[in-house]
């Protein structure tokens, strides 16, 4: 039987038989079942589990975490047990007795100060001075969950895949360690080099402790699958900088990340409804974007305040979390003067109210610096609004021919583009093409495919290298 290695991420899987596949495959996340976040990756794992489950692939994938040096097992029930610390990760405050709101509110209202106020008021999504608490409470749920469990005797038949996200905690590689010993293959699904390529997002201790991971993924995979062609090239570019002699993966492919944009039903609040009414001749142009330096919103707020200049019944709104180094940000949009009449804000949008923005949008705005994938604009795109997205090698790789592209060194190229735009509405709405983004199933079957041509692979060469021994 011919198998071919597909370096693309438009790939399907092989018509293999059941001898060519490993005997059992196990999908860790460790970190995305104890992390109360919704970021690109929790989202990608969450994905990469229930379309397993599903089946489709023609074997079950089972679901484990890593715990002192080893693999487990880890069934429904201890997924609750650690969906605990989850919760208190998605919304400390929620956690906490009234009391202790009150008295905090309280202070900080005496002291007003924004960092105090973070620390001891931490917005959903963070923790503030419970992060210790809940690093200790986290550690304390994985060890109950795994307690009564047998961990993972690995064999040469079986393959793990570690698609979570393991540089802010390395516990994981004692256990990879462990299943290579016992001649189990390792795919390891890597989502950027951002902290490498653009280490002032970052700060240089995230950096080093970055490059610490990249080394183990570089020495401890057998297959790297990177979540789009210009992260793959990236990556066989720099492995060998960080690994010199030392013997590293060069079996480095890439699948293109899934999204799911079936319509989401829920309570749009009265203040969305009324911005984005699509009765109205002027809806705000959008930005969805975690506020962090990385993304840019500075950028777009200077192209703004030279748009408001020549066009000033323009609206803007901003809808993202608040990350980190941000407080610059936060505090030049609080100060603006167009703040709540032109320029508008929100960092709690449920789905429903996100795909109400998106639907009713003037223009959807992406001046990111640099990013691994860049899913809103895919999302943008679904919903056939006309995207405008800095002109970065990603953003040309997921946005093709379907977004107008804008020079990050020059705001008033985006004003220049956006002001075509108006013209071209002000004569005649252009119809625009809705494309139909691949959904998180076919996303998997890429990945898995990987995984198993892979497998194949190393099968038939180490049958081989026996053969000529």
């Amino acid at each position: 039987m011919k198998h071919s290695v597909l370096p693309s991420s438009n790939t399907h899987p092989t018509n293999s038989s059941s001898s060519d596949r490993p005997v059992r495959i196990f999908v860790d996340a460790t970190y995305t079942l104890c992390s109360g976040k919704s970021s690109g990756i929790e989202r990608v794992v969450r994905s990469i589990i229930r379309e397993s489950t599903q089946c489709k692939l023609g074997f079950s994938p089972e679901v484990v975490i890593s715990h002192n040096g080893r693999f487990y097992p880890i069934s429904d029930r201890q997924v609750s047990q650690l969906a605990k610390p989850a919760g208190m990760q998605s919304n400390v405050r929620s956690k906490l007795p009234l009391i202790y709101e009150m008295v905090a509110k309280a202070f900080c209202k005496v002291v007003p100060s924004r960092s105090l106020r973070k620390w001891l008021l931490p917005e959903a999504g963070h923790l503030g001075i419970f992060k210790v608490p809940h690093t200790l409470y986290e550690k304390f749920s994985r060890k109950m969950a795994v307690r009564n469990s047998k961990p993972i005797e690995p064999t040469e038949g079986d393959l793990f895949l570690l698609p979570d996200a393991y540089w802010p905690r390395r516990g994981i590689w004692a256990a990879v360690d462990y299943a290579r010993e016992k001649g189990a293959m390792i795919a390891t699904v890597l989502y950027d080099l951002i902290p490498v390529t653009h280490p002032e997002f970052v700060g240089l201790k995230r950096k080093e402790v970055f490059l610490q991971y990249l080394h183990n993924v570089a020495t401890k995979s057998d297959l790297i699958v990177a979540i789009s062609d210009t992260v793959r090239n990236q990556v066989i570019e720099f492995l060998p900088t960080i690994c010199g002699d030392q013997s590293h993966c060069t079996d480095v492919r890439s699948f293109q990340l899934g999204a799911e944009l079936s319509s989401s039903k829920g309570h749009v609040r009265k203040a969305v409804q009324e911005l984005f009414k699509p009765e109205l001749e002027k809806t705000p142009y959008l930005m969805v974007a975690t506020f962090d330096p990385r993304k840019n919103h500075r950028y777009l707020i200077s192209a703004f305040d030279l748009l408001w200049k020549q066009q000033p019944d323009l609206k803007l709104c901003l809808v993202g979390r608040v990350g980190w180094l941000c407080e610059d940000i936060l505090i030049q949009l609080e100060k603006h003067p167009r703040r709540n009449r032109d320029l508008f804000v929100f960092h709690d949008l449920s789905d429903a109210e996100l795909q109400y923005c998106y639907s009713s949008s003037r223009g959807v705005v992406f001046p990111s610096i640099v990013e691994g994938f860049g899913l809103p604009i895919v999302e943008a795109l679904w919903h056939g609004q006309k995207t405008f997205a800095s002109d970065t090698p990603i953003h040309r790789e997921v946005g093709r021919n379907d977004c107008s592209y804008f020079d990050l060194a020059e705001p008033q190229s985006l004003v220049d583009s956006i002001l075509d735009w108006e013209s071209q509405r002000a004569h005649a709405k252009p119809q625009l093409p809705m494309r139909q983004p691949i959904g998180w199933s076919e996303s998997n079957l890429q990945l898995f495919h990987h995984c198993l041509d892979a497998y194949f692979n190393r099968k038939s060469r180490d049958a081989s290298q026996r053969r000529a021994a």
